[in-house]
């Protein structure tokens, strides 16, 4: 059997038509139930929040609402509920007998208490509304997100009238009340009407307004450990996939990486002569060798080198001898022997002027090659 939220009310029913069937359970494994307990034995202040530190609020509370209460502060149990209205702190404050009265009836019915929270709080509540509850004669009023009371109708209808009064735009009402004659005739014409019960069990439990704190903090063992085993488990699971597939991924990274050094010291072979070298240092020696590069295409295009390339194809198979080469600025003087056939040739190279004249006998010439950018005719 398994009850996990009930009204404390409700237990006594059970000792006395059920309570040997109730006990049975209880006397393998006691059942831990969330309780709701009467709001009429509770009430609910609101104070000018404490200008000292939080942890001394539980101190200074007691005295700050002692002119409040009929009872001795000594004897009262409080419970911060940490909601804030208008810049105020809201405090629950309630006997301790009564407490202690609702654990021995726990006891009795063999329930292990994990919580309890005042009975109104199990009305639906939304914004501009005031919701009306019924229970064994009693209404339970909720007028807020943690605001609400419980008394006799006729205390009710009148304190309902004072919140109505007190708004230029009254909220709306919404009742929940097995006999309309209950009702002055006025709120019935205001109301929505119906005759819907409180569902202890499914109704939304206001964590934060528990009066099960400090001395009264419940002793039941948390069932917290197994709750959270499955999202542990989860969670385990998460991590151990997660490690798997990153250690999958790296070695897949690993791979291709080796693949690439591979691809890229290849290639590297492909183009340049000479050693393979290691993967970090291809970026270095590519640079280097590019360099090279540029330093030999600058020597090819300066204007000696340049000048006997340009005349390589025209001097092909001219019968000719190269006796002396002299380079000054951009100019080029060959002695040629055998030159005869270079005189029949049209000798146009671009960007040169060409000028053949005769040597000291009679197969020779003079070749003088002058770059174009010098300005010099020949």
């Amino acid at each position: 059997m398994t009850l996990p939220v009930d009204h404390i009310h409700n237990l006594d029913s059970y000792v006395t038509n059920e309570g040997e069937a109730f006990e049975s359970v209880a006397g393998a494994d006691s059942v831990k139930m969330d309780l709701w307990v009467p709001s009429e034995c509770v009430s609910v202040h609101l104070i000018d929040v404490p200008t000292a530190p939080k942890r001394k609020w539980p101190e200074l509370i007691p005295w700050m609402l002692e002119d409040r209460l009929l009872q001795p502060v000594e004897e009262i149990h409080f419970v911060i509920t940490g909601h804030r209205v208008e810049g105020q702190l809201q405090v629950i404050a309630l006997s301790q007998r009564d407490l202690q009265e609702w654990q021995r009836v726990t006891e009795n019915a063999g329930v292990l208490a994990r919580s309890m929270y005042p009975d109104y709080l199990a009305l639906p509540w939304e914004a501009g509304r005031i919701s009306v509850g019924w229970r064994d004669g009693i209404c339970l009023v909720r007028q807020g997100a943690t605001e609400g009371f419980a008394a006799s109708p006729d205390v009710t209808w009148a304190m309902i009238n004072n919140l109505l009064a007190q708004e230029d735009n009254p909220p709306r009402l919404s009742l929940s009340i097995p006999d309309l004659e209950l009702v002055p005739e006025h709120l019935r014409q205001l109301a929505d009407i119906n005759d819907a019960k409180v569902d202890w069990q499914f109704a939304e439990l206001p964590l934060h307004c528990n009066l099960l704190t400090g001395d009264f903090k419940s002793t039941v063992p948390s069932d917290g450990l197994f709750g959270w085993l499955p999202a542990a488990a989860l969670g385990v699971l998460s991590v151990v996939l997660s490690t798997i597939y990153i250690q999958l991924a790296s070695a897949n990274m690993a791979e291709q990486i080796d693949v690439l050094e591979t691809q890229l010291t290849q290639g590297y072979s492909r183009l340049f002569e000479g050693r393979r070298p290691e993967p970090q240092d291809v970026r270095d020696e590519v640079e280097q060798q590019i360099e090279l590069l540029f330093a030999q295409r600058q020597s090819l295009s300066s204007a000696p080198v340049a000048g006997l390339v340009a005349l390589d194809k025209l001097m092909a198979d001219c019968g000719c001898q190269l006796r002396s080469l002299s380079a000054k600025d951009q100019e080029l003087v060959m002695q040629i022997e055998n030159g005869a056939a270079l005189k029949e040739r049209v000798l146009n190279i671009p960007g040169y002027q060409v000028a053949i004249q005769a040597g000291k006998n009679d197969n020779a010439i003079e070749l003088r090659l002058t770059s174009s950018a010098q300005g010099v005719a020949q």
